[in-house]
């Protein structure tokens, strides 16, 4: 431990040393100052890390800094953001909260080095995903406080994680007669939800935000599902709002088959009423949903004594997924795909299902002879 020796000097004026030993050479080292608070500090600053003059001398410049703390830099940055959801905003700050802020917020952010943020982010406990958004919204926050002038550089730019083809979790598809098992198992008043979401290749805030008046029957007696809004997660609770995307906002029609189902839904029904409720009549929130009617069928199907239905224990998500890998067995083109699961952009389609299109690979294999 550092110590500190007080020697009066010929002149009456007392010189307070510092004396530690060097944790790498293990030799005594010292030093001497005239103001006996400058010589406690450093004291201090040693003995809380490790006795490494490096180290402490780090702590030290940090101390000093005038700047603003990683933390209050994201958080002004997040502030800032224009043109986002409030529910977007939300996460972003919980990535502060949960990630950014417990290892580098307290730093001052011109004393911020690149060392610090690269054992950061190699240390993260996440998915390569989460990971690669929480590094994001760290450089972005670092790029608004270089253009303010509050460091001279980002020094989070550039890195990156290793490029890796491995989900974190693959995808289950499931096949027409795993879905029937599925909903004949699952409580009835959610039976005909389950082949909804496999019908329809609906993301789940965007199914149980249809009201009666966005499912309108067609001539030829099928169903057709405007989807205009979804339900998005903000900080305290739920708000509805547009779907994740412009393209999101699209007309999909179900097959005839789902009709006596989808009629008896809708019987009864206003035309501004939920078509999928909890049993109180308000929104049937994903987590309840999950909780006390999803889980359980899953236990029910995986825990019986004969064969299992499932390989894998499908996630609600999972029938969005489903329905996408039924049309490319049927020989849907890829971007009518895309047009009907509301993806942004065609690379989303192709990069999440078109492994699945082996029967338009093998036809153009075909044609080569």
């Amino acid at each position: 431990m550092a110590s500190i020796k007080h020697q009066t000097r010929s002149d009456g004026s007392t010189r307070h040393q510092v004396l530690w030993r060097d944790p790498e050479t293990r030799m005594q080292r010292s030093q001497s100052f005239d103001d006996p608070s400058a010589a406690e500090m450093l004291k201090n600053f040693l003995n809380a890390n490790g006795q490494s003059f490096a180290l402490a001398s780090e702590a030290a410049a940090d101390l000093r800094s005038t700047a603003p703390r990683v933390r209050d830099v994201v958080a002004n940055h997040i502030a800032g953001i224009t043109g986002i959801e409030p529910g977007t905003r939300f996460r972003y700050r919980r990535l502060l909260e949960n990630h950014i802020d417990p290892c580098l917020g307290s730093i001052p952010v011109d004393r911020l080095r690149r060392s610090q943020v690269l054992s950061w982010f190699e240390g993260m406990s996440v998915a390569d995903k989460t990971r690669k958004n929480i590094h994001a919204l760290l450089s972005a926050s670092l790029e608004t406080a270089v253009a303010g002038r509050l460091v001279a550089e980002n020094v989070a730019k550039g890195i990156r994680g290793p490029k890796s083809s491995v989900r974190t979790r693959e995808p289950v598809f499931l096949s027409k007669e795993q879905v029937e098992v599925l909903a004949d198992t699952i409580d009835p008043r959610y039976a005909t939800l389950v082949r909804f979401f496999a019908a329809s290749g609906l993301r789940y805030g965007e199914a149980t935000a249809l009201r009666r008046r966005d499912v309108r029957k067609h001539d030829d007696g099928r169903y057709v599902v405007h989807v205009t809004r979804a339900w998005k997660k903000i900080e305290k609770g739920y708000e509805l709002s547009g779907p994740k995307s412009p393209k999101s906002r699209r007309t999909v029609a179900l097959q005839r088959s789902l009709t006596p189902a989808v009629t008896e839904q809708l019987e009864g029904l206003r035309p501004d009423r939920l078509v999928f409720q909890n049993t109180k009549g308000d929104p049937l929130r994903h987590d309840l949903f999950r909780r006390v009617y999803w889980l359980p069928a899953m236990e029910a199907l995986l825990g019986r004594d004969v064969e299992p239905v499932f390989d894998q224990a499908p996630t609600p998500h999972d029938l969005r997924h489903t329905h996408a890998s039924w049309l490319i067995a049927a020989g849907v083109p890829l971007p009518v795909i895309q047009a009907r699961l509301g993806h942004e952009n065609i690379t989303t389609t192709v990069g999440t299902y078109g492994h699945l299109a082996i029967g338009a690979d093998a036809s153009a294999a075909d044609l080569l002879g």
